[in-house]
């Protein structure tokens, strides 16, 4: 019974995690990405990607608005905000709910029976069976260790994943590559 509760509760927060990261197909909103941008002249501008225009790429910084002109864009990158966070998360996520899973389904480590003591008289058979049952584990107590485990890990790899995640867009100052390129920026910006 207990098997089935802990397998039901790991396949529940995997079905809420996939759950929270699909939007409404209704709901529109604009997402929020980082932006580096390289000018011609070899200035570094970051700030959140405001908007996209035929003509110009609009950085929201701290303090105000910078326009980028698409002649004066030698290159860009975007990420997700906070897309560290979220891949960490839902690695954490996948990875616990396969430990637990694999941990029901091993079952429980067998308990050795200790041998007679006339037939181990220096007692070391007696020793390995001690040894053997004081690391045999529940399958509840491998569900805990393997959804800790592979959660760490799914994090790390998920953390990892997040980090390196962007686009980048090389325009070499041509506004013909930027108006191709506008069309998949604008995409990106907006959910559907």
């Amino acid at each position: 019974m207990k098997k089935i509760v802990l397998l039901m509760a790991a396949c529940s927060l995997t079905v809420a995690l996939l759950q929270a990261q699909t939007d409404s197909a209704a709901e529109k909103k604009q997402k929020i990405f980082i932006a580096s941008v390289t000018t011609m002249d070899k200035k570094l501008l970051k700030g959140y990607l405001s908007a996209v225009n035929d003509t110009q790429l609009v950085l929201k910084t701290k303090n105000d608005q910078l326009s980028v002109p698409a002649e004066n864009l030698k290159s860009f990158t975007i990420k997700r905000k906070n897309s560290v966070l979220k891949g960490a998360l839902i690695g954490f996520g996948i990875g616990a709910a396969a430990g637990i899973i694999i941990g029901l389904a091993s079952g429980d480590d067998p308990k050795m029976a200790y041998p007679d003591p006339n037939d181990d008289p220096l007692g070391i058979g007696t020793m390995a069976t001690a040894l053997n049952n004081a690391f045999a584990m529940t399958a509840g107590q491998k569900a805990v260790a393997g959804g800790l485990g592979l959660g760490a890990t799914g994090a790390i790899v998920g953390t990892i994943i997040g980090a390196v995640a962007k686009k980048k867009f090389i325009i070499g100052g041509k506004k013909e590559k930027f108006h191709d390129l506008q069309g998949e920026l604008m995409m990106k910006l907006v959910n559907k």
